[in-house]
């Protein structure tokens, strides 16, 4: 079970971490006379895929280790930030970012040998 609620906490966070810069084009904060803010649907989504993942998170560490929980999940979401910008933003991968990637992956993967528990 901490398995699915763990790879829910990854797409959510991933996902309202993309979904939220997708949306945050169109946000406009004007410190006139009080606090105006304007936030599209798409911004709004990313911050419910955010906070969804924020509670899953809640549950996750109430259920496992935060020593194999924490470095799991920064592992793998900065990894699929990682893969979506590069496939949706188009933004620029260097050769040197896919070393790291790939030794930050190696690195999770031995602090997760101990196991959840």
């Amino acid at each position: 079970m901490i398995y699915i609620l763990f790879t829910l906490y990854v797409i959510l966070a991933s996902s309202g971490l993309i979904i939220f810069k997708i949306g945050s084009k169109d946000i406009a904060i004007n410190f006139v006379k009080g606090l105006n803010i304007s936030i599209n649907w798409l911004s709004l989504l990313g911050i419910l895929c955010y906070a969804f993942s924020f509670v899953l998170w809640l549950v996750i560490v109430s259920k496992t280790k935060l020593t194999w929980a924490f470095p799991l999940s920064v592992a793998l979401i900065n990894t699929a930030i990682f893969i979506i910008s590069a496939v949706v933003f188009k933004e620029t991968i260097t050769w040197v970012q896919i070393v790291g990637t790939i030794l930050i992956i190696i690195g999770v993967s031995l602090i997760g040998l101990k196991g959840i528990k």
